[in-house]
């Protein structure tokens, strides 16, 4: 038979560290030695190694007599006398959840069951006009709400249900693990009655018990002027009814906006409207009036302006958020249109100024 290692030396601590230096030391170890975690041919025998230097090291009566005396004071004694986590750990079960929590595929969230209705996530697309100015949108959901025949308790009379034996209705059990010298208590969702705590003898034909049915619902949805694409909305409240007694969950609106030939966001607030004119209007100069979605504007246009330059029309943009009045700037893209006919008349006159002209267009081949 091998010799025993020295205690101390398995947990890799100095015969003078602290209950919580070896606490550290067996946290670090077990988790890198588990049998479920290591695939190595040794970690089983490892891991029970290290449980059993931890049993006798975490016990102050045993590490006593363990120092006095060596394993010989102590054979036998591993693991004995102990009668859960908690006496080593205070109450434990933090530190297993913390430890082995991933190892076994549950958590404290899902012992306890979802805290309220699942969220749901939609997107919503907008027109410009929509996005300048805020809107009333509805849309169509399906939900899970509570169900109407039954008011939502899941049976046709209250008399019909009662509280959950296994659990005692408090809808959670609690569970034991075996790891080598300790015993370990975690807590996990009743599998009778799913985490409700109670027991239903006559279920609602329509909601078959759960309280919840899905149907479809009309969403009110007020954008504000302000909003951005990519920002979200949330309506609180306005999603899924929680499958036990918590709140809805919540309703998440992704804006975005539709495509335009016209407009288009321009830096944070600013708007870029393209816009025809007339050549005659880029050449003389001329006051023109302009369609917008506040109405018709009054704007100068500048004499000799070109394809592609812009004129900025303050304060016509976006609002800067959804709670101030400041709003960006209205740039208009000029593209100058040119007909492609002309009257007999207008030809007379276009040669006559050809003719009166010194205008040269200027080309810079580089």
């Amino acid at each position: 038979m091998a010799e025993k290692r020295d205690y101390y030396e398995v947990l890799g601590v100095s015969k003078t560290a602290t209950e919580q230096e070896i606490k550290k030391a067996y946290r670090t170890l077990a988790k890198q030695y588990h049998p479920d975690v290591n695939k190595a041919q040794d970690a089983e025998e490892k891991f029970k190694e290290i449980n059993e230097a931890a049993s006798i090291l975490l016990d102050a009566e045993k590490r006593e007599k363990y120092d006095r005396f060596g394993h010989a004071g102590v054979d036998g004694q591993a693991g004995s006398g102990f009668s859960g986590f908690e006496d080593f750990f205070g109450g434990g079960s933090s530190f297993f959840g913390d430890m082995f929590g991933d190892m076994f595929g549950t958590n404290q969230q899902q012992r306890r069951g979802p805290a309220r209705g699942e969220d749901i996530v939609i997107e919503l697309t907008l027109n410009f006009k929509e996005l300048m100015f805020g809107a009333n949108r509805e849309v169509t959901l399906n939900l899970l709400t509570k169900c109407q025949l039954c008011n939502g308790i899941g049976a046709p009379n209250a008399s019909d249900i009662h509280t959950c034996q296994r659990c005692g209705g408090k809808g959670t059990i609690l569970s034991h693990q075996q790891m080598g010298p300790f015993q370990f208590q975690s807590q996990a969702t009743c599998p009778e009655c799913r985490g409700m705590g109670k027991r239903i003898d006559n279920k609602c034909r329509d909601c078959n018990g759960h309280g919840k049915t899905k149907r479809k619902r009309s969403i009110d949805i007020p954008v504000p002027r302000g909003m951005r694409p990519g920002q979200q909305m949330i309506l609180q409240g306005y999603g899924h009814a929680c499958e036990t007694e918590g709140p809805n969950g919540n309703i998440y609106v992704n804006i975005k906006v539709a495509s335009s030939k016209t407009f288009s966001i321009l830096g944070s607030s600013d708007v870029l409207m393209r816009y025809n004119i007339s050549y005659l209007d880029a050449i003389l100069g001329n006051q023109i009036t302009i369609d917008t979605y506040e109405g018709q504007i009054k704007v100068k246009v500048p004499k000799g302006i070109n394809s592609g330059e812009k004129i900025k029309v303050p304060n016509r943009g976006l609002y800067k958020d959804t709670k101030h009045e400041k709003r960006g700037d209205l740039v208009i893209q000029v593209n100058i249109a040119v007909p492609t006919s002309i009257s007999k008349k207008e030809k007379e006159l276009f040669e006559k100024i050809e003719q009166e002209t010194d205008f040269k267009t200027r080309n810079i081949l580089e």
